[in-house]
């Protein structure tokens, strides 16, 4: 398992639900693949108060925001310079496909 998550599981706020395993494997897998692409690695992450946790990666012009939910899917949000450009919500699978096309504009 990533550090990120790790240390994101261990953040202890009593008002709000630790990340489930599906946010969790998801989050793993994002982590995966942006390490796989071996790009500059910007990212900020961690939970979010619903029981979810979110990747903010910035790369050049470019910022992804993706929240891995706790219902398995992915929302995420694409800007560049500012200016969102994509955003959805979609199961994993259909996420990776709509990232690619986003990162091949880098």
């Amino acid at each position: 398992m990533h550090p990120q998550i790790i240390a994101a599981l261990n953040i202890g706020n009593p008002y709000s639900p630790k990340p489930n395993d599906i946010a969790q494997r998801n989050a793993e897998m994002v982590l995966n693949y942006i390490e796989d692409i071996n790009l500059e690695r910007n990212l900020r992450f961690g939970p979010t108060l619903s029981g979810s946790l979110f990747i903010t990666w910035k790369i050049e012009d470019w910022e992804f925001q993706m929240e891995c939910a706790k219902n398995a899917y992915i929302i995420y949000s694409f800007s560049k310079v500012g200016y969102q450009i994509a955003s959805g919500c979609v199961m994993f699978d259909d996420f990776i496909p709509q990232f690619e096309k986003y990162l091949l504009m880098l």
